[in-house]
């Protein structure tokens, strides 16, 4: 079976965020107007996806990592980030658009977009996508993800998606994640939280309009 990349992906980074002493940076189908995913726009606290149709606002304790960070988390150039964003997109199975963390609590967000036709098919629904997802994240060595017996649905900004949320076991550490999907065209466009502690699911979604 094919990899899932963002997801596990957010895993290996949320660990890191929790457990190393690391430097933090300073800084449903449906049809979009768009036919391919477009980058996301930062304003000081604020990002911003036209083509997720959401706004996450960033408070005082979180930061942003800068496209030259992201890139390096995907092993690519930090210039497809910028005007060869679409380039990457057609060329990468997996491309993220924005990743924040808290720098007290180490909960993160990150958002970004499946190319679905690198990993899977463009056919797959978003519940076919969730149990595999399922399906390879218990066969994954050292990781123990709880998946609920039944997924919802969740308005995160103008849109609906679906939201799975799992208890996450890694490396002698405990975590909530929260997987909102939503498949748009030929792409899984993704949010992916992480909580450690001092957060609830609410009130990470309202950090989102």
């Amino acid at each position: 079976m094919k990899k899932i990349l963002p997801i596990l992906l957010a895993v290996v980074l949320s660990t890191l965020f929790v457990s190393c002493d690391i430097e933090i940076p300073e800084l449903g189908d449906i049809v979009n107007a768009y036919s391919e995913p477009t980058r996301g726009e930062f304003e000081e606290n604020v990002y911003t996806s036209d083509y997720l149709g959401l706004t996450f606002n960033k408070p005082a304790s979180w930061l942003f990592f800068t496209d030259e960070e992201i890139a390096q988390a995907m092993n690519i150039g930090a210039e497809y980030l910028g005007e060869k964003f679409e380039e990457a997109l057609k060329n990468n199975p997996t491309v993220y658009d924005m990743m924040a963390v808290d720098v007290v609590t180490r909960t993160n967000i990150n958002v970004g977009y499946e190319n679905l036709s690198k990993t899977f098919s463009t056919n797959i629904t978003v519940k076919q996508y969730v149990e595999a997802l399922k399906s390879q994240l218990s066969q994954t060595h050292g990781l123990n993800v709880s998946f609920p017996e039944e997924y919802d649905t969740v308005k995160l900004g103008e849109n609906n998606y679906t939201r799975v949320i799992c208890e996450t076991k890694m490396a002698g550490t405990s975590m909530t994640q929260v997987f909102y999907l939503r498949k748009i065209n030929g792409y899984m466009g993704f949010v992916i939280v992480t909580i450690t502690n001092g957060y609830t699911v609410e009130q990470i979604e309202a950090m989102f309009n």
